[in-house]
């Protein structure tokens, strides 16, 4: 790896003022690439792991000026000439250190969707919002998936921890051990994800096993010493089955740890969808209802797990 990439990686946002991603007032820092392809992600111009254009179709005139930009030549002009579309190669885009596309779009048409940072350029910003963090608040890297940048993330958690920042990581646990590990001494707090327990049921929703998953929450349960939620983003008729709950349940509390978030999916991200050239796959969903969230709240804490709803957390 070139040693400057070393000293930095690839985010896609940085969001402030959140009080639903750990304790007191946080800075949310969004990390670029993800291993899943979770069909309700809300988030999907963080999936690939580098730099991408962001599409508005809406807003295209159609004079081509970005596809003879383009030297990688990842872009074409698709469909009737009455209803015509542009087309993005994008992992073409991963060779792309220029976004010539994007300086060459006229009308707000293109966007670029990630960008490269440092460590303490990321530092710098992040520090401005101290002032507003309150007592109990700091920083929580989410994404996409910070641990698939571990060399980035572990330099960034080591800067703010040294620096008495409270560090916290949002994780689809689908990411080699040797990933997470180096970053364990600097963090405080761990929020990680399970989808479903069932591993046919997980690749259905995921694309993936969730076996690695499992092993990792294993490993973090018995080697972290800071605190540990796990998070299930409950999916009407996917994952909210009493089979389910019941080895959602009894996963958790197999670890020593019982602390679970629901976090009820939502249908917020749909629309960047297709800026990010990806289909939305469950357009048809009704969110879950306030009833049944509480419902199966109650079922967990009968089985003995302590169980948070949604933004109700005592964080």
């Amino acid at each position: 790896m070139d040693q400057a990439k070393l000293n930095g990686g690839y985010i896609f946002d940085i969001q402030g003022f959140s009080v639903h991603d750990g304790p007191g007032c946080r800075t949310l820092i969004f990390l670029k690439g993800c291993p899943l392809r979770c069909l309700w992600c809300s988030n999907p111009e963080g999936i690939r792991p580098f730099p991408e254009p962001l599409y508005k179709g809406s807003k295209c005139l159609f004079d081509l000026y970005c596809m003879d930009a383009c030297p990688h030549e990842a872009i074409t002009l698709q469909g009737e000439k009455e209803n015509p579309r542009l087309e993005f190669e994008r992992e073409k885009c991963s060779q792309c250190s220029t976004y010539d596309c994007v300086k060459a779009c006229l009308t707000g048409a293109l966007a670029k969707g990630g960008y490269y940072i440092t460590v303490e350029d990321l530092y710098d910003r992040i520090k401005r919002d101290r002032q507003y963090w309150g007592e109990n608040g700091g920083i929580t890297l989410t994404g996409g998936e910070p641990f698939a940048q571990p060399e980035f993330t572990a330099a960034l958690l080591e800067r703010c921890f040294e620096a008495l920042i409270h560090t916290a990581v949002e994780t689809c646990g689908d990411i080699p051990w040797n990933n997470i590990e180096p970053s364990l001494k600097w963090l405080e707090w761990i929020f990680f994800d399970l989808k479903h327990m069932d591993e046919a049921s997980h690749k259905l929703l995921t694309s993936s096993s969730n076996s690695r998953i499992l092993d990792n929450a294993r490993h973090l349960a018995g080697n972290f010493d800071g605190r540990l939620v796990f998070r299930i983003p409950l999916v009407p008729g996917k994952n909210d089955s009493e089979e389910n709950i019941r080895a959602t349940a009894g996963f958790i509390l197999s670890t020593g740890r019982n602390e679970l978030n629901i976090l009820p999916v939502h249908h917020l991200g749909r629309e960047k969808y297709l800026l990010s050239g990806f289909t939305y796959k469950l357009p048809g969903f009704e969110m879950t209802t306030r009833e049944k969230l509480m419902e199966v709240q109650n079922r967990f804490t009968e089985l003995g797990v302590k169980c948070y709803l949604g933004s109700e957390t005592p964080f």
